[in-house]
């Protein structure tokens, strides 16, 4: 337990903001450089959500999540997440989140295509999956098939982290994680407040992006296995339309014939077949150290089963299941 934090703070606390640092369809992102926050040492951010967008509940669950964490742990969410830091309210009112920026490692200076213009913005997983010509011409990194196999180890260790303590990532896809290669490949989770907490409503809707649809309507666990899954196929890759294939078979040059079995697995119809995202980050240890390679059990958070009539978090409107 963290007894130096809390899950709210007024809005009065977040002093002056600086720049706009970003917006999207939900909110709009400030630097927060007049707030300090004793247990998330580091420059932070203020996601503010547009009218009509704050999440309707369990914002403060997620902060108390972490809050619950031990330190080392804690310290190892905020390296693989920006997770929020802390609801900011008005009265009773939620205006939005706290949070880190996004690391410096993950930013990348390029070029716009067509205009010549220079710009700096996070470096989306989403850049993985354009043709390497294309990349260079934009001023994007071509990873090697080693640094790829690094990146997929990463992101394995980052859901698993969210998995053993009980949390569904739910919306992955190719914006809402970015990476970096230097000193060290890495993936770190954004958007993080979609997450939810095993057997519980979403905090914001829980969606599934364009060509990163899971087989099942209720995202869980097993559907964060599902697009993991996804994000190994177009991550090792190579050709055409990379970036909406779910073809296996397109990853079998970068892959020996175990994680070419896991992954027809990963993509299949059976939940509980999938491989966990600790067997894969054992997996790609294997490939890229050596190490003794050790299936694990492929369990899950046990979600509730519901009868008859449910909410659907993405409209709120009530649904038979």
């Amino acid at each position: 337990m963290n007894p130096a934090s809390s899950e709210s703070l007024p809005v009065g606390r977040l002093g002056g903001l600086g720049a706009k640092l970003g917006q999207g369809g939900q909110a709009v992102v400030y630097a927060a450089p007049a707030l300090s926050l004793p247990d998330a040492p580091g420059p932070l951010v203020y996601k503010e959500y547009k009218p009509g967008q704050q999440p309707p509940q369990g914002l403060r669950r997620l902060v108390k999540a972490r809050n619950d964490l031990d330190p080392a742990e804690r310290a190892r969410l905020d390296r693989r997440a920006i997770w929020p830091l802390r609801v900011v309210e008005d009265g009773s009112t939620v205006r939005g989140v706290v949070m880190h920026l996004i690391p410096p490692a993950f930013m990348q200076d390029r070029v716009l295509p067509g205009t010549g213009a220079a710009t700096r913005s996070t470096r989306d997983v989403q850049n993985l999956l354009i043709p390497p010509d294309r990349a260079r011409v934009v001023g994007m990194p071509v990873p090697t098939l080693d640094q790829r196999l690094a990146l997929c180890r990463d992101l394995a260790a980052a859901l698993h982290l969210l998995h053993r303590h009980k949390l569904v990532f739910g919306d992955l896809n190719a914006k809402n994680e970015v990476f970096s290669l230097h000193p060290d490949a890495a993936v770190m989770l954004v958007d993080c407040d979609a997450v939810r907490l095993a057997g519980s409503a979403a905090v914001v809707a829980q969606l599934n992006a364009p060509d990163w649809e899971a087989p099942e309507r209720w995202l869980t666990v097993y559907t964060d296995r599902f697009k993991y899954g996804l994000f190994v196929l177009r991550c090792l890759s190579t050709g055409d339309q990379v970036s909406t294939t779910v073809d296996p078979g397109r990853a079998d040059a970068a892959l020996d014939h175990q994680g070419q079995i896991m992954l027809r697995a990963a993509l299949g119809h059976i939940p509980n077949d999938r491989p966990t995202a600790q067997h894969w980050g054992r997996y790609f240890d294997h490939r890229l150290t050596g190490r003794a390679f050790v299936k694990t059990a492929s369990t899950a958070v046990p979600e509730p089963r519901h009868e008859g009539w449910v909410r659907d978090p993405a409209t709120g409107k009530m649904v038979r299941r």
